[in-house]
């Protein structure tokens, strides 16, 4: 993380957040790229540090009916699927800087580019030919 008053950065191994319903790792919203950022992570074993989480998340819950505990486990799923596309979208980047000019990719030409073939796509799924589609062709050429 970078502390934008004095450009100092700071890195973080864990980062859990607690609340009235249980505790949570909140690591991965805070540290996006691990390699850049983050500490080893060596004071637990990760196994170690989920069951912990989840005793604490179970025993907070444990008086709540069964639609708050319902609901509260969606959220948790949300969370967690949240987390998991902030890695898969840094990996990305990462991995899109590592190609000859990947890190010059404006990425709006990139969606304007991908829109284009699927509409090419959909087009020749239907019998169409898709016009400025590489395998459209000029009649005239027949």
């Amino acid at each position: 993380m970078t502390h934008l008053a004095t450009g100092w950065k700071k890195q973080l191994g864990y980062c859990i957040a607690f609340s009235a319903d249980g505790a949570t790792d909140v690591t991965r919203r805070y540290v996006r790229n691990p390699a850049k950022h983050g500490l080893p992570r060596t004071k637990a074993a990760e196994a170690a540090l989920l069951h912990i989480l989840d005793e604490i998340r179970s025993m907070r819950r444990r008086d709540m009916n069964k639609t708050d505990k319902f609901r509260l486990e969606g959220e948790d799923m949300s969370e967690d699927r949240e987390f998991r596309q902030n890695i898969i979208e840094s990996l990305a980047r990462e991995i899109s800087r590592m190609w000859p000019g990947g890190s010059r990719t404006d990425p709006d030409l990139q969606k304007a580019q991908e829109e284009r073939e699927r509409n090419a796509q959909w087009l020749r799924a239907r019998g169409h030919q898709a016009r400025d589609s590489p395998h459209s062709r000029d009649q005239s050429q027949r």
